[in-house]
C-alpha cells in the first residue's frame, strides 16, 4: 500500500515530492522531468517577479481559482525553496533562472530526497473502498492517495499526451477541450524566405491582441509573441499581424527617391516577402492603391494561423477548476485524489508562469495531504 502516489514525474511531480520523505513517483519515461530540461532553452525560467495580482494577468482560466492558489504558494516561496535546495536565483529583466543556467541543476535539486520511482504507464484508476487501484502497464499499485501530475496533451515524447484526461473522465470528472497552449504559430500565407528574422509583431484575434517579438520561422513565427497568442486558437483562425506601423504617405516628401523596403522600420527582406513589387519601387512612384495596400498589409496583415501541436509546450483545457477545491487541490467529486500542473485547465503566458502554476498547486496538494 502505497500512502500517497504522485502520477507523474514532470515538474509539478518533483516539486511535490521535494517536500516529501520517501515520495513514490509513477512515471513512464526512463528519466524524470524530460519536458522540465526544455524550459528556457534549456536553463529553466522556473519563476518570475511580481506581486500576485502582476502574475494574475499573465494566467487564463478561471481568475478567482488562481488567485487563490497564488495567494497561498507564489513566486517569493518558490524561489526560497530553491534556495533551501541549494539553487541560487538569477534575475533577467523579471525572468527567474538558476545561477548555473542549467535546467538539470533544477531537476536534480528536485530529486534531493531521492523519490522511489516505479516505471510504467497509468491506464486506470479505480476507487476500492479508502484507496484506489491503479492499474499499469507494469502491474497494479494500491494506493490511500493520489497526486495527478501527468501533464496535458502537449509534448507527446516527453509524456505528456493527454492519457490522463481519459482516466479522469472514467472517474466521473469533467475535461474542458484541449488546444495547444505557448506554441509557435503555422502561418498561410507563408514568410519562409524570411526565415531567421526577429521583429517585434502584434498578433490580433477580435479584441484579442498580443505584443511581443516574433522569429520568423519556415512555417510561420516563434518566439513570445507566438507562443502568448497560441492559446488564443483552437484550430486554423483568421488572425491579423502588425508589422510595421510606418505612414507611407508620410514619407513621400522626405524619402521619395528611397525603395519603400529601405523606408520601413522592418528588414527589407520581410518587407519584400510581404509586399511583393511594392518593395522595389520608390516610395515617390507608388499608385495610391499600392500605397494603401502596402499599409494595410504591414499594419493589419491578414493571415490564416494555427498552434504548431508538436512544439506546444503548454495545454489550454483540461480538467475543470469548479471540480477542484483551489484551497486543497483536492477533487470535489473523488475525497484522496488531487490534481497540479497542466493537467488543470488552466495556462499561462511564457516566463516561468507556468511552472510558477506547476509548483504551487503541488505545493498545496501535498501541504493539505501530507504535511498537515
Amino acid at each position: 500500500m502505497i500512502d500517497f502516489l504522485i502520477i507523474g514525474g514532470g515538474a509539478a511531480g518533483l516539486y511535490a515530492a521535494s517536500f516529501i520523505k520517501d515520495a513514490v513517483i509513477l512515471e513512464r519515461n526512463d528519466e524524470c522531468g524530460r519536458k522540465l530540461l526544455l524550459t528556457g532553452g534549456g536553463r529553466c525560467n522556473y519563476t518570475h517577479t511580481g506581486s500576485v495580482e502582476d502574475l494574475l494577468e499573465h494566467y487564463h482560466g478561471s481568475r478567482q481559482f488562481i488567485k487563490k492558489v497564488l495567494y497561498q504558494h507564489c513566486n517569493e516561496n518558490i524561489i526560497a525553496h530553491f534556495e533551501k535546495l541549494g539553487i541560487n536565483p538569477k534575475n533577467e529583466n523579471g525572468k527567474i533562472f538558476p545561477q548555473s543556467g542549467d535546467a538539470h541543476s533544477i531537476r536534480d535539486a528536485l530529486l534531493g530526497n531521492h523519490p522511489r520511482i516505479i516505471k510504467g504507464i497509468a491506464l486506470s484508476i479505480e476507487k476500492s473502498g479508502d484507496s484506489f487501484l491503479i492499474i499499469t502497464d507494469n502491474g497494479t499499485l494500491e494506493a490511500k492517495r493520489i497526486l495527478f501530475t501527468s501533464g496535458g496533451n502537449s509534448f507527446p515524447k516527453t509524456g505528456s499526451d493527454g492519457l490522463g484526461y481519459s482516466i479522469l473522465k472514467r472517474l466521473g470528472h469533467s475535461i474542458a477541450s484541449q488546444h495547444p497552449a505557448l506554441a509557435p504559430l503555422e502561418l498561410s500565407p507563408s514568410l519562409k524566405e524570411a526565415e531567421g528574422i526577429t521583429i517585434p509583431v502584434t498578433l490580433r484575434k477580435g479584441k484579442k491582441e498580443v505584443s511581443d517579438m516574433a522569429v520568423i520561422t519556415r512555417r510561420g513565427i516563434s518566439g513570445p509573441a507566438a507562443e502568448n497568442f497560441s492559446y488564443l486558437l483552437n484550430g486554423k483562425e483568421e488572425i491579423t499581424i502588425s508589422f510595421d506601423s510606418t505612414d507611407i504617405y508620410s514619407l513621400r516628401e522626405k524619402a521619395g527617391s528611397t525603395l519603400l523596403k529601405n523606408a520601413l522600420s522592418i528588414p527589407p527582406r520581410l518587407a519584400a516577402v510581404l509586399l511583393g513589387e511594392a518593395a522595389e519601387k520608390k516610395i515617390a512612384n507608388l499608385s495610391k492603391e499600392e500605397e494603401r495596400k502596402a499599409t494595410e498589409v504591414l499594419q493589419r496583415g491578414v493571415f490564416m494561423a494555427k498552434p504548431i501541436a508538436e512544439g506546444a509546450m503548454s495545454t489550454a483545457g483540461g480538467v475543470k477548476t469548479e471540480e477542484i477545491n483551489p484551497m486543497t487541490m483536492e477533487s470535489k467529486i473523488i475525497p484522496g485524489l488531487y490534481f497540479a500542473g497542466d493537467i488543470i485547465d488552466v495556462d499561462a503566458d511564457c516566463g516561468g508562469y507556468s511552472l510558477t502554476w506547476a509548483f504551487a498547486t503541488a505545493y498545496i496538494a501535498v501541504k493539505h495531504s501530507i504535511l498537515r
